[in-house]
Order: structure tokens, then C-alpha cells, then sequence
């Protein structure tokens, strides 16, 4: 009897010892704790975890950052940057969630249409964007 398919809570857990390259697409909630260097593409909630990179897109329906993001992220439902996390890209969702101590450098565009279609355009000053950068040090130096 496989134990995934008896569990109630269905995640998958990428290690810290894995490097991934090339394009990853999953429908299941999903922790990554290693490295991937190309696109995520995901229908589930996606975890980044402390020590977890990721170097390029990420398009999921809820996302949780705690490690790195170099690229875009696309929430069909909400981002979130943790406290330990550090993001160098656009987030494009309806609802955005920055905690305390999150470092990031890009911008936020909370309009519901554009985070679904997730075309990453430059949109004018009427729009729902915001301009953030921030760093915000909780007691690191």
C-alpha cells in the first residue's frame, strides 16, 4: 500500500540536496527545500522553505516564500514572503502578505486580472500597482 495515498494532507517534498533545471509543473501541494533553476508552474499551494531557491517564474495558486526567489511570482491566490525569505522579482497577486523582515525588490501588482493572466506587462500609473522596495532588518545587521 503506497502511504501518499492513504495520507489526508497530499504534499510532496522537494530535499535539500536536489537541484532541479528545466521547467517544473505539479498539481499537488508541493515544499521545496532544494534548488530549481527554470520556470514553476503549479495549480496547488507552493512552499519555497528556508534554504529553497528558486531562479526563475513561479505561477501557483497560493505561494509561500521562507527561502530565495530570483524571478516573478504569480499567485492565482496570495503570495507570501516570511521573514527569512528573500524575493528579487515582481509579484503579481489579488492578495500579497510582506512579514516583517522579508527582503524584497520589485514590484507588487494586486490587480485580479493581471496575476491571473500572468503576462508580467508594465502597467500604467491607475493601475493597482505598487512600487515597493524594501529591506526591512529584524534585529540582523
Amino acid at each position: 500500500m503506497d502511504p501518499y495515498d492513504s495520507a489526508s494532507e497530499k504534499i510532496s517534498v522537494l530535499g535539500p540536496t536536489l537541484v532541479f533545471k528545466g521547467e517544473l509543473t505539479a498539481d499537488e501541494d508541493l515544499m521545496l527545500k532544494g534548488r530549481v533553476e527554470g520556470s514553476i508552474t503549479h495549480t496547488a499551494s507552493l512552499r519555497i522553505g528556508e534554504g529553497g531557491s528558486v531562479r526563475g517564474n513561479i505561477k501557483a495558486k497560493h505561494v509561500t516564500v521562507d527561502g530565495n526567489v530570483d524571478g516573478d511570482v504569480f499567485g492565482g491566490g496570495s503570495v507570501t514572503v516570511r521573514e527569512s525569505a528573500k524575493v528579487a522579482g515582481n509579484i503579481f497577486a489579488p492578495r500579497v502578505s510582506l512579514v516583517e523582515g522579508a527582503r524584497f525588490n520589485g514590484k507588487i501588482d494586486m490587480d485580479v486580472a493581471e496575476a491571473a493572466g500572468g503576462s508580467g506587462r508594465d502597467r500604467d500609473a491607475d493601475s493597482a500597482q505598487v512600487e515597493v522596495r524594501q529591506r526591512v532588518a529584524s534585529g540582523a545587521k
